[in-house]
């Protein structure tokens, strides 16, 4: 219970960070300095929210939001409605629009809004609008079967590239190459100073043995 408590929080945490328009929340972005067509762009991005609808659309997008969370952690779900509750009551239209019109003015001129507010007050516009959110999950889906067939190549692939990092690791000293422990004798090691040698000398090869005493006769 107290697990699923502090994934609420983290959720709710992480959501609020993308509530920069909140009082008392993340601090706003700065205010881009003011051009002769500000005014015009802000009229032109206005536009293009309503043929869009996104005022309208504004409550299913925080669902998404929520649900998109909950996918990842599933602990979440007894928590959903408290969630959405809080996202909708602080994630207004009259909240985001502010910073929404800033990203859009700042992204495109506003001749361009003025071309996509058109589109999408067109038919095709507005069928665009209908159409593209299931086509984007279809085509997700249509690429992850597609894409399926083909994992036994990616494995081995995957494992041949792990095969040529354990070469390379060896090669360079890694564990198991010369050098490294285990490495074989005499490559990459250096030999035991013999005690008593003095520090930066080179190492003094040990005394050869004494010839034995010939025998008497």
């Amino acid at each position: 219970m107290v697990r699923r408590q502090s994934l609420a929080a983290g959720a709710l945490a992480a959501l609020m960070a993308a509530l920069a328009c909140k009082k008392g929340g993340a601090p706003a972005a700065p205010t881009p300095t003011p051009t002769p067509n500000a005014a015009a762009a802000a009229a032109a991005a206005q536009e293009l929210f309503k043929a869009m609808k996104m005022p309208n659309n504004l409550n299913d997008t925080t669902a998404a939001m929520i649900d998109s969370e909950i996918s990842r952690n599933p602990g979440l779900t007894p928590y959903r409605d408290i969630m959405l509750q809080w996202l909708r009551k602080y994630m207004t239209w009259d909240a985001i629009q502010p910073e929404m019109t800033r990203m859009y003015t700042e992204a495109f001129t506003d001749e361009e809004l003025k071309q996509m507010a058109a589109f999408y007050s067109s038919p095709a516009g507005q069928k665009s609008l209908e159409k593209l959110p299931d086509l984007m999950q279809r085509t997700a889906m249509a690429g992850a079967r597609i894409s399926q067939q083909h994992t036994d190549e990616l494995r081995a692939a995957m494992a041949a590239r792990s095969e040529e990092l354990k070469k390379e690791a060896a090669a360079g000293g890694g564990p198991g190459g010369p050098g490294g422990p285990g490495g074989a004798p005499g490559q990459g090691r250096r030999p035991a100073r013999p005690q008593g040698a003095p520090q930066g000398q080179p190492h003094a090869k040990a005394p050869a043995p004494a010839p034995a005493p010939a025998p008497t006769p």
